[in-house]
């Protein structure tokens, strides 16, 4: 048969192997695996766990040290200003942990998942180790959007999870393929979503609406001190959206601003 090689997410090889078998008294030797391959769903889920609440804390470190910044200096207290000076360190120490969570998790999944997708491909485990593994691939392509825009590699990351279900013919997980859908609509401005722009609105405001601009249709000029952000429009041409640099907030936009093509995502 045809063993598929899993490796951490996004990555896969082939290689052709023969199926173990045989009988003894006893359980035999895949009753054997699937118990320590259910042990190893186990201990995925448990380390699974744990890299979500490493993530949840330090998404709520980082928006207390937001917040806390946001405060005059002279309006803040004595426990704000020491909260100010303990935060950076923990959220340091809590980024450690989140990475090291992350990489126990790829390095259990990467070992369960090459045996139960070629030997018990069908098993209500190997069900549940998809689903672990199509959540950390939503995971990473939120990342891949909000540090690139890159919305197309994005996908293709989530088409990959996609791919191992249809393997073995097994419905994908729902939220990996509203994900999918989600993301290939927002690749594309639309007039509805480019109307809800308005003045003065920060660059946080504007992504939130129409999404985060593909890094290379960035553009910055100093000397007008002006940014404009591109977004690609479905049928060719982009809209802009500018920005004053000295204050972040938007002043002004055109969905016509490009009829010609700009650098794909």
């Amino acid at each position: 048969m045809t063993k598929i090689r899993f490796l951490p997410v996004g990555v896969a090889v082939l290689v052709v192997v023969g199926m173990l078998s045989g009988c003894s008294r006893g359980p035999s030797e895949e009753e054997l695996k699937l118990q320590q391959l259910q042990e190893d769903l186990g201990t995925l889920q448990e380390q699974h766990q744990v890299l979500q609440e490493a993530r949840s804390d330090l998404v709520e470190a980082e928006a207390t040290l937001a917040e806390l910044e946001a405060v005059p200096e002279r309006q803040r207290s004595d426990e704000q200003k020491a909260a100010l000076t303990e935060l950076p360190a923990t959220i340091e120490g809590l980024n450690v942990s989140k990475d090291e969570a992350f990489e126990s998790v790829q390095s259990i999944l990467a070992d369960f998942l090459n045996v139960a997708l070629n030997e018990f491909p069908q098993e209500p485990i190997t069900i549940e180790g998809l689903k672990v593994y199509s959540e950390e691939a939503m995971v990473i392509a939120d990342e891949t959007v909000a540090q690139s825009g890159d919305y197309k590699k994005a996908v293709n990351q989530l088409d990959v999870a996609r791919s191992y279900y249809e393997s073995l013919d097994l419905t994908p997980y729902q939220p990996l393929l509203d994900r999918i859908d989600a993301l290939g609509d927002i690749r594309f401005i639309t007039v509805e979503r480019f109307d809800l722009v308005q003045k003065n609105m920060t660059m946080d405001e504007v992504k939130e609406i129409v999404g985060v601009p593909y890094y290379q249709n960035i553009q910055v000029d100093e000397k007008r001190g002006v940014e404009t952000w591109l977004y690609r429009k479905r049928g060719g041409g982009a809209a802009a959206i500018y920005f004053k640099m000295k204050t972040g907030k938007a002043y002004n936009k055109n969905f016509e601003a490009v009829k010609t093509k700009v650098v794909t995502d």
